[in-house]
């Protein structure tokens, strides 16, 4: 017996060697995305989005149109101008050379409706590849510099990154303006029809005028907070939220378009230019706009330098060897942080279960060895595939528990595994009880995977210093670290595996293990519990629908699926369950239909918009039943989005719930002094002519109003 232990040992020691130092050989390999200079976890990765701008002539001012494209990669979005929800919006601002704001009108585009995939069920404007940004110049500005100013928010379905960018346009000299392509010339002119006024910038000055911007004029709209993003209030003037400007990684660009840049301004742009050519999609010659990146200090807004002091500098990592030991010894750690708690009720039910192996001594031995061999092997597996899976991502330690798709799947493998522990059901490969049948090796591997998986958003100790350090390593090294905080967290397991003899210390299984199987059964269900208070708002009914659904099919599995029933019932009953979980889950993930997006009124915004875009407005209080009846038929979120896509109206909810002097004033203002009332505000010259509906009408007869007010669907009423 000991010869056989001592040979145990030795097999053990020599896989796990073999393991470590095959591991930086079988990364490259295993994991394509794996490149020297840290693929998507390079620091200085370049920004997903390109910036140009071209001019024109504009004939109703004589004066010009800057038109700024903004053109991110085909996987991101950024939010529009207004993009209907409280996040970042895009705001372009025009400041002179000393970085005073100038009040110039901005129109931006409607932005396209798109799901919000960090939030399921809501829909958000953005702005895709190739979105126009018309900024209108006077004729007095000409010969002269202006910084066009970009803020927004970069999105794809993984990440976001807030960008900031600058570009220096030259005008053409007085008189010149002219000389540019007609702006109704343009391929653009079509857009340029639909943008919109934006919000002003704060403390903006008249061209021509003096004047310093009031603090936080030049809006970013949003703070620079320790999670990431956080939105300024959407009633905010854009830059008046108390934020910090967020750095621009990509410097200023100087751009010469249609006029000469000023010699001394030119030699000095030319000791710190990269000659970057920005030519306009069109690919015409008239408006290119030539650019080059003006870096350090040229910039005109100030790039973070700080000297951070650690309060522990001991334990922050400047090389492979330390990284390794530390998250070695961060990984033993975790085995005893408090939020592991569900996961040590998993570990001790397999240990229990194992221990009672029929047989001699020997025999709970070896169970007892290869038991901890497979739970440790699941722990370092799931590592190595979490170290994938934030690479390929571009994720952080604990931020694959923010994707709502995974935080759905678990809580429903964790409720399913509680109700195994109740014995509503056995599970086919993960069934902690004692005395279950099937592979004890793959429970064991299995356990270990799920353990870890539940104690992937747990930090502790050294973990910190560690993984900061590693994020900023090439995908290999990455690997490397996360499979020695693997180890780390195994080390207990594999200790175990090495003394067999340990499983003396564990009490035979016996009346009471019921009892604990119980317990861990409730430890799980309070793990479910907490991870529904992590779920988006959104998701919160639709998850507790699929927990009575998963609740019902495996009783229906423990039930009729027994081992006294025969194999063509099993087969069918447990393809219903299965069928009916899958079905269900498919409905709660499965994306809304498209919604209406309502605007509450808003005196300011409500006048800037009419005569621009067809407007629908919907005056209705909760005291007034005719009003959701009228919501629920005709006015319905069906309806009013085939509506708005059809006529490219913008949907106005005037609530008179409470008094509101404006909003009664707008009522009376239609000759109405009771609701429901749904008014119809038409483009150009009618603007001030709208088409009201009193009272109750169906939705054929809306269809009709809509085309007297608007014109045909898709063919809208010109002014």
């Amino acid at each position: 017996m000991r010869h056989q232990t001592r040979v145990s040992n030795i097999a053990i020691s020599c896989v796990l060697a073999a393991f470590l130092l095959l591991l930086p050989g079988l990364v490259p390999v295993l994991v394509p995305w794996a490149t020297l200079d840290g693929g998507a976890l390079s620091a200085h990765a370049a920004e997903p989005v390109t910036f140009s701008t071209e001019l024109a002539h504009d004939r109703e001012t004589a004066g010009g149109i800057i038109v700024l494209w903004i053109d991110p990669a085909p996987e991101y979005h950024a939010y529009a101008h207004e993009p209907g929800v409280d996040t970042r919006p895009t705001v372009v601002s025009v400041h002179d050379r000393s970085g005073t704001p100038l009040d110039l009108p901005v129109l931006y585009m409607p932005g396209e409706p798109l799901d919000d995939p960090f939030t399921p069920g809501r829909i958000v404007n953005a702005y895709g590849p190739k979105t126009p940004v018309f900024v209108k110049v006077p004729a007095l500005l000409a010969g002269g510099d202006v910084i066009v100013r970009t803020s927004l928010l970069l999105c794809s379905d993984r990440n976001c990154q807030p960008v900031r960018h600058d570009i220096v346009v030259t005008l053409p000299g007085e008189g010149a303006f002219a000389a540019l392509p007609d702006a109704a010339s343009r391929p653009w002119r079509g857009k340029l029809a639909q943008a919109v006024p934006g919000r002003p910038v704060a403390g903006a000055v008249a061209p021509g005028m003096t004047g310093t911007p009031s603090a936080g004029a030049v809006g970013d709209g949003a703070a620079i907070g320790m999670g990431g993003v956080t939105p300024t209030p959407r009633d905010a003037a854009p830059g008046t939220g108390g934020s910090l400007p967020f750095p621009s990684s990509t410097g200023v660009d100087t751009t010469a378009t249609a006029g000469n840049v000023a010699r001394g301004e030119e030699e000095q742009a030319q000791k710190a230019v990269s000659g970057i050519v920005s030519v306009s999609p069109e690919g015409t010659s008239s408006g290119v706009a030539v650019s080059r990146s003006v870096s350090g200090a040229a910039q005109e807004s100030p790039a973070w330098s700080f000297a951070p002091r650690y309060f522990a500098p001991e334990l922050e990592v400047s090389g492979l060897g330390k990284a390794l030991l530390l998250g070695l010894l961060a990984g033993l750690i975790l085995n005893v942080m408090p939020c592991v708690l569900p996961v040590i009720s998993l570990k001790l039910s397999g240990f229990i279960a194992t221990s009672g192996a029929p047989g001699d001594e020997g025999v709970r031995r070896r169970a007892f060895r290869e038991h901890n061999l497979f739970f440790a092997a699941g722990i370092l597996v799931w590592f190595v595939v979490l170290a994938g899976i934030l690479a390929v991502a571009g994720l952080a330690w604990g931020q694959l528990f923010q994707r709502p798709g995974v935080l759905f799947g678990l809580t429903l493998v964790v409720f399913t595994l509680g109700l195994s522990m109740f014995g509503v059901f056995s599970l086919p490969v993960l069934d902690l009880k004692a005395g279950t049948t099937g592979s004890p090796r793959a429970q064991a591997f299995m356990t270990g995977v799920v353990a870890t998986l539940l104690a992937t958003p747990c930090s502790g100790p050294l973990l910190g210093g560690v993984l900061g350090w590693a994020f900023r390593q090439p995908s290999s090294v990455l690997a490397l670290v996360f499979a020695f905080v693997g180890l780390g967290m195994a080390s207990p397991y594999l200790l175990m595996a090495a003394r067999p003899g340990l499983v003396r210390f564990f009490p035979r299984p016996g009346a009471w293990t019921g009892v604990m199987e119980q317990v861990v059964g409730f430890f799980l269900m309070a793990t479910s519990v907490y991870l529904l208070t992590i779920l988006p708002a959104a998701l919160l009914l639709p998850m507790l629908v699929t927990l009575l659904v998963a609740a019902f099919a495996a009783w229906l599995w423990g039930t009729w699926a027994g081992p006294g029933a025969s194999s063509v019932q099993r087969i069918a009953v447990r393809c219903v369950a299965v069928a009916l979980v899958g079905m269900t889950v498919a409905w709660a993930l499965s994306p809304p239909a498209d919604e209406a997006r309502w605007e509450p009124f808003e005196a300011t915004a409500f006048r800037d918009m009419l005569g621009r875009q067809p407007v629908i407005v919907d005056f209705t209080a909760d005291w007034c039943p005719n009003c959701k009846l009228l919501e629920r038929t005709t006015l319905n979120a069906a309806n009013m989005a085939r509506w708005q896509k059809a006529y490219g109206a913008r949907l106005v909810r005037v609530d008179l719930t409470r008094d509101d002097p404006v909003a009664q004033a707008l009522l009376h203002s239609l000759g109405s002094s009771s609701i429901p009332v749904v008014a119809l505000f038409p483009t150009g010259l009618l603007r001030n002519a709208p088409l009201v509906l009193r009272d109750l009408f169906t939705a054929d007869q809306m269809d009709e109003a809509l085309e007297r007010a608007f014109g045909p669907a898709g063919q809208p009423l010109q002014p």
